[in-house]
């Protein structure tokens, strides 16, 4: 059997955390949270979930370290075929199946797969105590901004380069060739579903704002993340998503 490492990177996600262990744990054989000192029950929730829990020490939202986590994180685990890097508000979803895709992508020799990106909507938060996705099937596709290369083969891949946010990477496979960050679209694919617009969108842009007070010096010099207001930004992209709405799953 494949075995898959899902590294996530979270702040005080109590709302969806549970959500998406409850997911990555149908497939994967370990599950590690780096945790940048959470105040609400994000390490509470990864312990009931059978997730190991880090320490990410980072100067509020700093995309400088968090990249450098993501992309060295999963090095030392010679265990794994395959690992996900994503965010708390990020899953990692496989229409056919986890196993019989990720045998089909070792068949096709691929070091660093390309996701079909969405963002998902609901104006409700969930409830269901099973899969978020039986409950929030509805949204949008969005490949620019997460069409993600956040899956890969420490197999075929030495080593990875994550942009901030890890939206594009560089890469160097295992015979030490530089890799350019992939484009094409792969069958079966893999899809990165991005709930983080659930929910009234008070809450929404509240968390926007909050985001935008954690910014490190280094995000803002290099204006990594958004400035606007938490319901401007919030509103401009619930339209955005509504002219393109429809059911993914």
């Amino acid at each position: 059997m494949t075995k898959i490492q899902v590294l996530i990177l979270t702040y005080n996600e109590e709302t969806i955390l549970p959500y998406m262990l409850r997911h990555y744990r149908t497939f994967a054989d370990r599950i590690t949270v780096y945790d940048a000192f959470s105040t609400d029950n994000t390490r509470n929730i990864c312990r009931e979930h059978g997730a190991v829990v880090l320490d990410w020490k980072t100067d509020g939202l700093n995309d400088t370290i968090a990249k450098h986590v993501k992309s060295t994180g999963w090095i030392n685990d010679f265990r794994s075929d395959w690992v996900i890097c994503a965010d708390a508000d990020e899953m990692v979803y496989f229409p056919k199946g986890a196993q019989y895709t990720l045998e089909q992508y070792d068949t096709l020799g691929l070091g660093v797969v390309k996701t079909k990106g969405f963002e998902m909507f609901s104006e409700v938060l969930p409830t269901t105590s099973g899969q978020i996705y039986e409950e929030i099937n509805m949204g949008g596709r969005d490949d620019k901004w997460y069409g993600k290369p956040v899956l890969f083969s420490p197999r075929r891949v030495r080593s990875i380069n994550f942009s901030a946010g890890a939206h594009t990477c560089t890469w160097v496979d295992i015979d030490g060739n530089d890799r350019p960050n992939p484009t094409d679209e792969v069958d079966p694919p893999a899809y990165l579903l991005h709930y983080h617009h659930i929910g009234p969108i008070e809450r929404i842009a509240a968390r926007y704002d909050a985001t935008r007070q954690r910014l490190s010096q280094s995000n803002v010099k290099n204006r990594e993340c958004n400035f606007e207001s938490g319901m401007k930004h919030a509103q401009d992209k619930r339209n955005q998503i509504l002219r393109i709405l429809h059911r993914v799953l």
